[in-house]
């Protein structure tokens, strides 16, 4: 093998980048949620143990990785690279003022949803798994809380917030999302390295999903009715109003980001052995996508199995239809999977795939089936406007590839017109318990700008000058509608950052603390953080408690209900009188004993904390109820009161 120096240095660069840095992330993330969840089954599992789960799942692959690049660099002669080598990561810039508004902005890291998760992440950091329910401490967690977990771990490893862990994720997932589209693309013939057009496919597949948002924004600002940063008039009538562009979901305080993730990987991976290409390299990566989207992103792993794993078992059953002599068929096929594929390494694979995967079922159907939404599967009206809607430019050109698709042999391209149309069943006709089916139009969507890109190629190649004019020309519109969605949402992520800098939430280094005082409490939030135990119970007014738990890092007895989250917590509706009973004065001396006994009973050997202001209740009628006052605030700020001191002492 000869190398010149600039030769080197990139050939080091990609492969350190392909070969072993994304599929690491992949591989390390399926290990530390499998291996992870199969502890918490056989015992109490804390932060130091997800500590050290966190080195070993990125060691054990590293060593494996680094061995398989090797082997390809090998024997294989390199030519220094010119600087066109660069361009296709030109067009993928324009996502850098995104990623900075993520990274520099707390408060726009924890506006979804933010208070919910910081909530399961701080009871991992502090406490041993299993987790309690968020809203409602001593019920079991309905979320999927291995993804809290892995965020818990980075921040404990790392030193940052919650919420910036959460980014750290989130902008590695994005970037590794759009390597795994990229080699995808080179695999399927659409796209050449080193040039812009592979830069802006890959950022076509990406951010497939909306791309009529530019043309509605126009809308909008013609008619008068343009609101900045207002991403909900993105959309056309009739579009899920998440649906306003990726960006804006992938870039929020959520999994979706490496459920999205997980699919490319998948999708990258189920092309090569759709076109034959069998390998170890891409069993392991099936399987490791599978098992981390169970972890973190259930809707990923049922378009990954049904969509993708779906489509290959057709190709094979075609392959084995087609053949008059299926017993031949087997025999060649074996051969030629023991050719590639070791049987001791092919059976490791399976029996470690297994072992990791089978118990994330369960997890995962315990989670789904604790969700109370009461939306049967079946029939969506709103699942095919919201298609339509939302891919209302790709939807035609997915059409005319069934027409184009007969006249070639490719299995690549089959393939993924195969999966196209397969995943539109899920899409149209699933309903899902927690109103997550929407996320399920990210996936199709990638697949039909791939099948979208098909016709164009073919359309540039055709003979006739009107055709490739038309192709050339509907694939810039589609470049300049994606760019231009892109640049939208990154622009308003920075210009929000930018508001938020002035109000809002501030990072200390470790935790995340208000540049005002709430409602009224944050002193008495700070001591409970610094001076409470880690299983304390924090007892607040249900209305104002929402994002309390940012601050003083406990479990709330009780908090305010969202969305499908409050699924299964049949007790929510006494626990909501206790708050009541607490925080009235009428309540006598001994019944509020009592209902402190009972609390004690259903949490044992935890300490109640609560926040009261002196406007709330008197600190006379708390002193002969039996509360210790532990924390006094020197104005009308919140007084922290241990509800049941004779357990501290």
């Amino acid at each position: 093998m000869t190398l010149n120096s600039p030769g080197l240095v990139w050939r080091l660069t990609s492969f350190l980048a392909l070969d072993i840095l994304n599929p690491l992330f992949l591989v390390s993330l399926a290990l530390f949620v499998g291996i992870g969840y199969l502890l918490t089954l056989f015992m109490p599992v804390g932060i130091g143990h997800w500590q050290a789960l966190f080195w070993l799942s990125l060691l054990l692959p590293s060593a494996v990785l680094a061995s398989s690049a090797r082997a390809k660099w090998i024997g294989k002669e390199y030519r220094a690279p010119s600087r066109r080598a660069l361009l296709p990561i030109v067009p993928l810039l324009v996502i850098l003022p995104a990623v900075w508004a993520e990274f520099t902005s707390p408060t726009l890291q924890v506006t979804h949803h933010g208070d919910i998760h910081i909530g399961y992440i701080h009871q991992l950091l502090y406490e041993t798994t299993p987790i309690d329910n968020v809203f409602m401490v001593g019920f079991p967690a309905n979320y999927y809380w291995l993804y809290h977990a892995y965020l818990a771990t980075i921040a404990q490893v790392t030193g940052f917030s919650p919420a910036s862990a959460s980014s750290i994720v989130n902008v590695v997932a994005i970037f590794s999302s759009l390597l795994w589209i990229g080699q995808t693309l080179q695999l399927l013939n659409l796209g050449k390295s080193g040039t812009l057009t592979l830069g802006l496919m890959i950022l076509l597949v990406y951010f497939s999903v909306n791309l009529t948002s530019t043309p509605s924004l126009l809308a909008h600002y013609y008619k008068g009715t343009y609101t900045p940063y207002a991403f909900d008039i993105m959309r056309l009538p009739g579009a899920d109003e998440r649906l306003h562009s990726v960006m804006g979901k992938v870039m929020n305080f959520t999994s979706v980001t490496l459920g999205i993730m997980t699919f490319a990987a998948a999708l990258y991976a189920c092309v090569q052995l759709a076109k034959e290409k069998i390998s170890i390299g891409a069993l392991l990566i099936v399987s490791a996508a599978g098992i981390a989207a169970l972890a973190v992103r259930e809707i990923a792993a049922l378009y990954i199995v049904i969509v993708l794993l779906g489509g290959l078992a057709v190709f094979i059953a075609h392959d084995w239809v087609r053949d008059p002599d299926k017993i031949n068929w087997i025999k060649r096929k074996r051969r030629a999977l023991a050719a590639e594929v070791s049987p001791p390494a092919l059976l490791i694979w399976l029996a470690l795939s297994l072992a990791l995967s089978l118990p994330l079922v369960k997890y995962n159907l315990d989670i789904v089936g604790s969700f109370s939404a009461g939306r049967p599967f079946g029939l969506s009206g709103a699942n095919i406007r919201t298609i339509v809607t939302a891919l209302l430019l790709l939807l035609p050109l997915f059409l005319l590839q069934f027409t184009f698709l007969w006249r070639g042999r490719d299995r690549g391209q089959t393939f993924i017109q195969l999966c196209g149309f397969i995943a539109l069943l899920p899409a149209t006709f699933l309903t899902l318990p927690d109103s997550n089916q929407y996320k399920g139009v990210y996936f199709l969507g990638m697949l039909m700008a791939l099948s979208a890109l098909f016709v164009l190629r073919t359309m540039r190649q055709h003979e006739s000058m009107n055709w490739r004019r038309s192709g050339r020309a509907v694939e810039v519109l589609l470049y300049i509608l994606v760019l231009s969605q892109v640049i939208y949402v990154s622009s308003s992520n920075v210009s929000r950052a930018g508001i938020y800098a002035e109000r809002g939430y501030i990072f200390d280094g470790r935790h995340l603390e208000h540049t005002s005082d709430v409602d009224g409490r944050l002193p008495a939030y700070l001591w409970i953080r610094d001076h409470s135990p880690a299983n304390a119970v924090v007892v607040l007014p249900i209305v104002p408690s929402k994002y309390s738990n940012l601050f003083h890092e406990r479990m709330l007895y009780v908090r305010l209900l969202q969305l499908h989250f409050k699924s299964s917590l049949l007790a929510y509706n006494e626990r909501a009188r206790d708050i009541e009973l607490i925080y009235s004065e009428e309540t006598e001396a001994g019944a509020y004993r009592a209902l402190i006994e009972d609390m004690e009973r259903e949490l044992p050997g935890r300490l109640f904390y609560a926040v009261i202001k002196d406007s709330e209740l008197r600190r006379e009628v708390m002193g002969e109820r039996g509360a210790e006052l532990v924390y006094e605030h020197e104005t009308e700020g919140g007084n922290v009161y241990m509800l049941n001191p004779w357990l501290a002492s």
